[in-house]
């Protein structure tokens, strides 16, 4: 494709922002310019987005705007096909969503409508798919509620975390978005390449992941235990539960065994050494790796699991 046809805008935040920013750069699509919020998140993202954009936007020349709310700078959207969102964390209100000519895709890390909403790769892990869908759809006045334009499918490893399968989707951003607006630009006068989403399978969007739902219930499956565990990994918010009162966060697990211990309680310790724990499931032997507890010290697991309890 000519990427002169390829006029758009680019919006960004976060690492995948910069990630798939890079990418459209070197495959030769760069945006006429680029939207970033003026300081949110700022301390928290300065080395990973804000520095990282800002020098490639000098370097190749783009545009960069900062801005506190895109309503001030709607004027900039004139004259333009299309606009991409990637990480940009303001809901866009419709009246601007409407300004170029064929409207505004919103990369979404998670298949549409089942995740719509917060924290998609986490939900996606948790429920124990071997895929995730990355999906490019139009935006509109809703959370995630848009005609889908393109989807991309990534394997899910049984060992990978919220972390590793997030760095999968930074790799693969790119591909998805020129992959879309090809899509787009060589079917300019026609609607038949959306996808409608049927709302009724998922009529409110996901909020962000509950205390109740991180925490442990050893009565559940050896594998929806290792999969809330993985989906939830620091810098995330963990999964927990409590030893002998004590809260402890689960950073890191593996499934040791498909075969539980008869003889022992649900969330019981099998085995303990210096390294790891063994802890009987509904349907197995769970391995821990990697503990916290509530003041994110990490744990010898000899000195303080040795007795051999219970989790909870």
């Amino acid at each position: 494709m000519d990427k002169n046809k390829f006029k758009y805008f680019y919006l960004a935040h976060g690492t995948m922002g910069f990630e798939c920013l890079k990418g459209l750069i070197s495959k030769n699509h760069p945006p006429e310019f680029v939207v970033i919020h003026k300081d949110y998140e700022i301390e928290k993202k300065y080395e990973e987005f804000y520095k990282p954009i800002r020098e490639t936007c000098f370097e190749y020349n783009i545009p960069l705007i900062k801005t506190d709310k895109v309503r001030e700078i709607k004027n900039n959207f004139t004259g333009y096909d299309s606009g991409i969102c990637t990480g940009f964390m303001e809901i866009i209100e419709k009246e601007i969503l409407e300004i170029p000519v064929l409207g505004i895709f919103n990369l979404h890390c998670g298949k549409l409508p089942c995740y719509r909403g917060r924290a998609p790769i986490s939900r996606t892990i948790m429920e124990g798919n071997d895929e995730l869908t990355m999906t490019l759809h139009k935006m509109d006045k809703g959370v995630d509620s848009g005609d889908i334009l393109y989807e991309f499918n990534i394997a899910i490893d049984i060992n990978d975390d919220v972390n590793t399968l997030y760095n999968k989707c930074c790799d693969k951003s790119s591909d998805t978005v020129i992959k879309g607006i090809e899509k787009l630009y060589s079917n300019k006068n026609t609607y038949d390449i959306f996808k409608k989403q049927d709302l009724s399978l998922k009529p409110k969007a996901n909020k962000k992941i509950s205390d109740g739902e991180r925490k442990i219930i050893w009565e559940n499956s050896i594998k929806s235990i290792h999969n809330l565990v993985r989906a939830l990994t620091p810098p995330y918010p963990c999964a927990y539960s409590f030893y002998e009162d004590r809260k402890f966060y689960f950073i890191k697990s593996e499934i040791f065994s498909i075969e539980n211990c008869k003889g022992r309680k649900f969330g019981e310790i099998y085995f303990v050494d210096e390294d790891y724990l063994l802890i009987n499931c509904k349907d197995g032997l769970l391995k821990i790796l990697d503990i916290f507890d509530d003041e994110n010290n990490k744990i010898n697991f000899e000195e303080v699991f040795k007795p051999r309890g219970i989790f909870k």
